[in-house]
């Protein structure tokens, strides 16, 4: 499953139940949405293995 943290905007993936961000550490994270999702895929794609995005923040 994708997450995203509300926080810091690190997008992960994870398989099973998450608690914080590998990032910052914090409790607010939220399965991605299809949009995000996309994006970290796309990145994986390119050989990029990690994604921080902001709300305001495009790729």
């Amino acid at each position: 499953m994708t997450y995203t943290c509300e926080d810091c905007g690190f997008l992960f993936c994870r398989v099973g139940a998450v608690k914080e961000c590998p990032s910052c550490e914090k409790p607010h994270i939220r399965p991605a949405t299809e949009e995000e999702t996309g994006r970290l895929e796309k990145l994986l794609e390119q050989g990029k293995p990690t994604l921080q995005i902001k709300e305001e923040q495009t790729l």
